[in-house]
C-alpha cells in the first residue's frame, strides 16, 4: 500500500477481522460502511495470526543475505519481520533463484531474488510518470519485475522507484555498496535543485552525501523526487574552496577585507544574488542595503527553462530553490528574469561601477561570459561572497569573502508555491568560512550599522521570525513539520485583523 498509488491489495499484510464478514478482509481495499466493527491485530488473535502467516509466505523465497544487502538497516521487510513474525523459518525446500544485479536503466539495478512483488515500482511508472517502462512476468513464485522489450527505466523520476521499494530489490547504481546506512548521519533537509523544495533525507559520511531519499510531504512532493535533484547534491560543494579573504588576489585579514569593502559606498551599486541563499541571508542583505546606501539595484539570478511533460510532474522550470525568499525579503519583484537580464546588461554597459555578488550562483554559469567578467574586473569596487575558488567570478572580483555552501548551513527556504520550509545543515564547513548572513552583518558594522546579535544559524532564524510580522507565531519546529503555507497564514492574519476592526 502507498497513499499516492492505486490499491493493489497484493501483500495481504493488512488483514483485519470484520464482524459479520465470512472471512478476513484487507483493510487497504475495504470500503467503510455505517456500523462496521473492525478488529485489527491489536484486538484479534485471528488477524494477528493471519499477518504472521502472510509474512512467512512472503519470506519463503526471500534470500538470507541481509548481511550484504544495501537495504539492511532501513528495510521495511526487516522491520515487519521483527514486528509481526520474529520466529525461525520452517521452510526446508530449495528457494527459487531469480535474476541478480540486472540494470534496469542508468540509475537503478534489480536484484530479483529480494523482490516481494509489491508492484509499487510498476504502479509508479504507470500512474505517476505515465512512462510504463516496468512490468511483471510469469506467475506464482516465478514472478519477476522486468523492463518492457526495447525500453529502459530512464525517466526523470526513475530513482523514486528505489525509495518506493520496501526491500532491497531496487538499488541506486551510483550508490550501490558505497556504505552501510548505520555508518552515516541522516539529516532531514530540502533539495536545493529547484524551487519545488522536495523534502529529502540525506545520508552523510566522511563529508560526502552518500545517499538521498525522498521524505513524505503531501503538500510538496508526496514521496517522489527527481533524479536531477537526488543525484545532484554534489553540485553545491566545490572541490577547491576559498579559505581566506582576498583583495586583488592576495590573502588578507578579515579586518583588511572589510575596510576595502567600504569602496562599495556610492549611488550606482548593483547587487546580484544567488537564488540558493537562505531567507535569513536575504533579510540581512536587505537590512544592510537599506541602512547603508541611499540607492541600489538588486536582482536575483533567475531564468526559466522548458520542461518535458514528465519533468513538469515535479520539477520547477528553474534552478532557483529560494528565489521566493528574495522576493519575500523585498530584494526582487515583478519579472525576475527580465530584471536579472537588465542588471547584467547594465553591468556590461558601464551603468554600475560598484558590484556586490552574494553566492557562487549570483550570476548563472552560462552568463559568466567574457564581457560580464571584464565589467566586474574593471568596476571601481567589486565584492564577491563565494565558496568556489575555481569560479570565474572569483577570478574577476577584486574583493572576495569566503562564504558557505547551502549544504553547510541551516535556514529557511520558500518554495515556488510560497511554502516556508526548513533545511538543516548537512556537511561541516571550513572554520574560516561564514554564512552569508553573518558576513553581511559584519559589512553593516563596517558601514556603522547594526543588524542583529545572532552568532549561530538557529539564532539568525529566531531573529528573522521575530523581526517580521508575516512570520509571527512561527517556530522552527512548526516549519520543520511539513512546512508552512505563507499565503494561508497571511490570509488568516488578515481575517483576524478585519474581525478586530469590526469589533471596534
Amino acid at each position: 500500500y502507498h497513499p499516492h498509488l492505486s490499491i493493489a491489495g497484493n501483500c495481504r499484510m493488512c488483514q483485519v477481522e470484520v464482524k459479520g464478514a465470512p472471512k478476513m478482509e484487507i483493510a487497504c481495499n475495504t470500503v467503510v460502511k455505517e456500523g462496521m466493527e473492525v478488529l485489527t491485530q491489536e484486538a484479534s488473535a485471528k488477524a494477528k495470526d493471519a499477518q504472521a502467516a502472510t509474512l512467512e509466505f512472503i519470506l519463503i523465497n526471500h534470500p538470507l543475505d541481509c548481511t550484504v544487502c544495501d537495504q539492511a538497516g532501513h528495510c521495511k521487510l526487516q522491520d515487519y519481520h521483527y514486528e509481526y513474525n520474529a520466529r525461525p523459518s520452517r521452510f526446508l525446500e530449495d528457494k527459487v533463484h531469480k535474476v541478480k544485479a540486472v540494470p534496469l536503466g542508468p540509475t537503478v539495478i534489480l536484484d530479483g531474488e529480494r523482490c516481494i512483488m509489491c508492484t509499487r515500482c510498476i504502479r509508479f511508472c504507470d500512474e505517476v510518470t505515465g512512462t510504463s517502462e516496468l512490468g511483471m512476468l510469469n506467475r506464482g513464485d516465478r514472478s519477476v519485475i522486468a523492463i518492457n522489450p526495447g525500453r529502459e527505466l530512464n525517466n526523470p523520476l526513475s530513482g523514486t522507484v528505489v525509495d518506493l521499494c520496501p526491500v532491497g530489490a531496487l538499488t541506486h547504481r551510483d550508490w550501490r555498496f558505497n556504505t552501510r546506512i548505520w555508518f552515516t548521519k541522516q539529516v532531514d533537509t530540502i533539495c536545493p535543485g529547484c524551487s519545488t523544495g522536495c523534502n529529502a533525507k540525506a545520508a552523510v559520511r566522511d563529508q560526502q552525501v552518500v545517499q538521498v531519499k525522498a521524505r513524505m510531504n503531501d503538500k510538496v512532493n508526496k514521496e517522489w523526487m527527481c533524479d536531477e535533484g537526488r543525484y545532484g547534491f554534489h553540485r553545491f560543494l566545490p572541490e577547491k574552496r576559498i579559505l581566506s579573504p582576498l583583495v586583488e588576489g592576495k590573502a588578507v585579514s578579515r579586518e583588511e577585507a572589510l575596510k576595502a569593502v567600504k569602496g562599495l559606498a556610492g549611488d550606482d551599486l548593483l547587487v546580484l544574488l544567488s537564488p540558493d541563499l537562505m531567507l535569513e541571508d536575504y533579510v540581512r542583505i536587505k537590512g544592510f542595503l537599506d541602512k547603508s546606501f541611499k540607492s541600489y539595484t538588486s536582482a536575483v539570478a533567475y531564468r526559466e527553462r522548458k520542461l518535458t511533460p514528465v519533468e513538469a510532474i515535479l520539477i520547477s522550470p528553474d534552478y532557483a530553490c529560494n528565489f521566493r525568499g528574495a522576493v519575500f525579503a523585498g530584494l526582487a519583484a515583478g519579472n525576475l528574469e527580465q530584471s536579472y537580464n537588465e542588471a547584467l546588461q547594465g553591468l556590461v554597459n558601464g551603468k554600475f561601477s560598484r558590484v556586490l555578488m552574494v553566492g557562487d550562483r549570483s550570476i548563472i554559469a552560462n552568463d559568466q561570459k567574457s564581457e560580464v567578467l571584464h565589467a566586474i574586473s574593471k568596476a571601481q569596487c567589486s565584492v564577491g561572497i563565494f565558496t568556489d575558488a575555481e569560479s570565474p567570478l572569483a577570478s574577476a572580483a577584486k574583493i572576495i569573502l569566503p562564504g558557505r555552501s547551502i549544504l553547510e548551513k541551516s535556514g529557511m527556504l520558500i518554495n515556488r508555491r510560497n511554502r516556508l520550509q526548513y533545511a538543516q545543515q548537512l556537511l561541516d564547513f571550513p572554520e574560516s568560512s561564514d554564512p552569508e548572513w553573518r558576513i553581511v552583518t559584519r559589512l553593516a558594522e563596517a558601514f556603522g550599522n547594526k543588524l542583529g546579535d545572532a552568532v549561530a544559524d538557529r539564532e539568525a532564524t529566531f531573529e528573522t521570525i521575530k523581526g517580521d510580522t508575516r512570520l509571527a507565531g512561527l517556530t522552527i519546529k512548526r516549519i520543520k513539520d511539513g512546512g508552512v503555507d505563507l499565503e494561508a497564514i497571511s490570509a488568516k492574519a488578515a481575517e483576524s485583523e478585519a474581525a478586530a476592526e469590526a469589533r471596534v
